[in-house]
């Protein structure tokens, strides 16, 4: 009698042990996403740098998928600005991540106008950069009706200032 509860509970538990290592591959994507930024910041490029890094660490999701990824100016509290105007770039996953190889299968999906020049790393006024990443997990067992999930995390760090004396 106590033997299907036990079983029924393994699974539920393996379940949550499946989502929680995705939930932490999301959470590194996004603080090696922000690492990135802060450090690449005004470089040309700088934004195509950042989804390689959020990239390569979201193919290391097992039964989950990278969907969004915003990279956005982020307000003193850390938040994305609302409205977003110019100073939030979304990209979407086009279904075809790039793992292993160059480039990234992201696109940008709102015109992505805070572009690389506009990120201020001169003091005494930094910016600080935010990335959000979006992902959806799936039941891995199937066994029972476990529901898609659907999870943001997000990393704000301010901008290295330019250390290449360019200032």
């Amino acid at each position: 009698m106590i033997m299907p509860l036990l079983i029924s509970m393994a699974i539920g538990l393996t379940e949550i042990g499946f989502l929680v290592i995705d939930y932490m591959t999301v959470t590194n994507a996004a603080r090696s996403g922000v690492r990135t930024g802060a450090a690449a910041a005004d470089t040309t490029g700088a934004d195509d740098v950042i989804l390689n890094v959020v990239e390569e660490d979201a193919c290391n999701l097992k039964f989950g998928t990278l969907t969004t990824v915003i990279i956005y100016k982020a307000e003193p509290d850390g938040s994305i600005p609302v409205p977003p105007g110019t100073s939030v770039n979304r990209y979407q996953n086009t279904g075809s991540l790039m793992c292993g190889t160059p480039g990234h299968g992201l696109s940008c999906t709102n015109g992505c106008p805070w572009t690389p020049a506009m990120r201020d790393r001169i003091p005494p006024d930094f910016d600080n950069i935010g990335i959000e990443v979006t992902f959806t997990h799936n039941s891995v067992t199937g066994l029972f009706p476990f529901p898609t999930v659907t999870w943001t995390e997000t990393a704000v760090m301010q901008v290295e200032p330019d250390t290449r004396g360019q200032q």
